[in-house]
């Protein structure tokens, strides 16, 4: 008897130990990664404009390459769910994206387009699409361990891009894009082998006695078995919604704070504001989570989505638009960590990375497609940046409003898919 209480005792421990050091190695991995993302596509647009494109050609460009991004999201989740883990994706992914950093002031260069854009297309192809393979890894993680804090290991990753976005600025000034670009090369290739080191996903495929059953899944199945879940799709489309207009408003924002006479100075402080904001409510959306519970609180951060683009819709200072940022934490920033925890309670191991590279796929590269356009569209119709914004408060209310009905009829109870 007392052999099994002390059994028990050193096993609970091992397992905390073990969390803690999971958590610090994907606070590292989540770290690298953001920090060279940012270096290198937070200033892609300015950076092609430097080197001689038009604003319309830069502009036109990255919206191509979103659109990349959003159609083979979803196949490389598929790849990683059958052939590679997430890691091993990972892994390949990020050395590549490293090499194509490191090339890319030579196309620059160059003084070809061709090059340029031939460059900048293995760079989508392989860096954008790591972000999803890590939520992802990090969601196929708390399938194993439920402890495992989504939220403190991201809101890491948010904190590393905002840093990254200040130092980086300041190397562009000071040494040019090159140099900027290279910092991001090498930032990737240390996160290599930190991903290297970190602990693999439990998958289906793993385990013999469902080996055949998983390796029957063509892309069909596995996108029949995903969508035949209503917590899914209730949850895409709730997230669809809301970050339709968070995506919106951050490139409507910048037109504002111009309008209202502001500086490029306080559009930086507006976006300062937003990144400062997520990082200590992603620490504590696991908290939040275990207080309120998860139908409490995404109906709680759609209402906040709404009042948020109400209140930059009608505020006529800037210091007034800069405060309202602030809300970025408690809207997006609880948001992600949250869904990450609900999708490792109700997906199934064989279609984990397909599911979760296609959330990111419609949430995050169809928003900015969709809400780039309907952007260009308003403005291009005679509304001021502004006035714009009340289309993308209506997207904010019918997400509040899905979400609550969601909440009412039951959908979001907890049943494992599949």
């Amino acid at each position: 008897m007392l052999y099994f209480f002390l059994f028990s005792i050193i096993n609970k421990n091992m397992n905390t130990i073990n969390i803690r050091r999971l958590t610090l190695h994907g606070m590292m991995l989540q770290g690298g990664f953001w920090f060279g993302y940012c270096a290198f596509y937070a200033y892609m647009v300015t950076t092609l404009i430097d080197y001689g494109w038009s604003d319309s050609a830069a502009a036109g460009l990255i919206t191509a390459m979103s659109v990349i991004v959003m159609l083979t999201q979803p196949l490389y989740g598929y790849l990683s769910d059958n052939f590679l883990s997430e890691k091993k994706l990972t892994v390949i992914l990020l050395f590549l994206a490293g090499v194509c950093f490191f090339l890319m002031p030579f196309s620059l260069n160059s003084g070809s387009k061709l090059l340029v854009i031939i460059n900048l297309t293995g760079t989508t192809l392989t860096g954008m699409h790591v972000g999803g393979l890590l939520d992802s890894w990090i969601v196929g993680l708390k399938q194993e361990f439920r402890s495992v804090n989504y939220g403190l290991i991201r809101g890491i990753g948010s904190f590393a891009y905002a840093s990254s976005a200040q130092i980086t600025g300041l190397l562009t000034i000071a040494f040019g894009h090159s140099t900027r670009l290279w910092l991001g090369c090498g930032v990737f290739l240390i996160t290599v082998f930190i991903a290297l080191t970190f602990r693999s996903t439990r998958n289906i495929r793993d385990t013999g006695a469902n080996t055949d059953l998983s390796s029957r899944l063509g892309g069909i199945e596995a996108f029949k078995l995903i969508f035949s879940s209503k917590q899914y799709c209730l949850l895409l489309g709730v997230s669809f919604l809301l970050l339709l207009s968070n995506l919106a408003m951050t490139t409507l924002i910048q037109l504002i704070i111009r309008n209202f006479g502001g500086t490029a100075a306080q559009i930086g402080t507006a976006t300062a504001f937003m990144a400062a904001s997520e990082v200590p409510c992603m620490f504590f959306a696991a908290f939040f989570l275990k207080k309120l519970g998860f139908k409490k609180l995404i109906v709680f951060c759609s209402v906040l989505y709404t009042v948020r683009m109400f209140l930059t819709a009608s505020v006529g200072t800037v210091d007034n638009m800069i405060y309202v940022q602030l809300l970025q934490g408690l809207t997006y920033a609880i948001l992600t960590p949250i869904s990450m925890s609900y999708l490792s309670q109700i997906l199934d191991e064989r279609v984990r990375t397909t599911a979760v590279t296609t959330y990111a796929a419609v949430t995050m590269s169809l928003t900015g497609i969709l809400g780039n356009l309907i952007t260009s569209a308003l403005l291009a119709a005679g509304f001021t940046a502004q006035s714009a914004l009340i289309v993308f408060t209506v997207s904010s209310l019918l997400g509040f409003l899905l979400a609550l009905y969601g909440s009412i009829r039951r959908i979001w109870d907890i049943k494992t898919v599949g």
